[in-house]
């Protein structure tokens, strides 16, 4: 799947990123954790699990690049493989972000049969990052 989408969130840029690197915020259905922590950004990367077609799947995110209120690039592994890159800037007193996503199922021959599945799945947690993102008080400031 490739895939690219542009929203508005009405917090500062900074926020923005910070949340992108945050493993508490869990897309519901999936679990995550910790498994290094760098004393900077770059370098962190996090185990989740997810249920597809009722069987747990394994794997592990890390972030390659980090830019505070910019960019985030965030690389997958496990039976979900890819990269999703986030640029970040300032937009009508909140942010305008854009995600660019390529990923695929790990499973040689049915991958690109499961791209719809995956869209959709990777819309519905883009909506729920957003509305999360904007519970969040507005005068938080970033903390990664």
């Amino acid at each position: 799947m490739r895939a690219t989408k542009t929203m508005h969130a009405d917090v500062e840029p900074e926020q923005v990123t910070s949340f992108l690197v945050d493993s508490s915020f869990t897309p519901p259905g999936m679990t995550m954790e910790v498994v290094y922590e760098s004393p900077a950004v770059v370098g962190n990367s996090y185990e989740w699990t997810f249920k597809m077609l009722g069987i747990p799947r394994k794997g592990v995110t890390v972030c390659t690049e980090y830019v505070p209120g910019e960019r985030v690039a965030l690389r997958s592994f496990g039976p979900m493989e890819g990269t999703s890159t986030w640029t970040v800037e300032p937009e009508d007193g909140g942010s305008k972000a854009t995600v660019h996503a390529e990923s695929r199922l790990a499973v040689p021959l049915v991958d690109r049969f499961f791209d719809p599945i995956l869209r959709r799945e990777w819309e519905k947690n883009l909506a729920w990052g957003l509305r999360e993102l904007e519970k969040q008080p507005k005068d938080k400031k970033a903390t990664a």
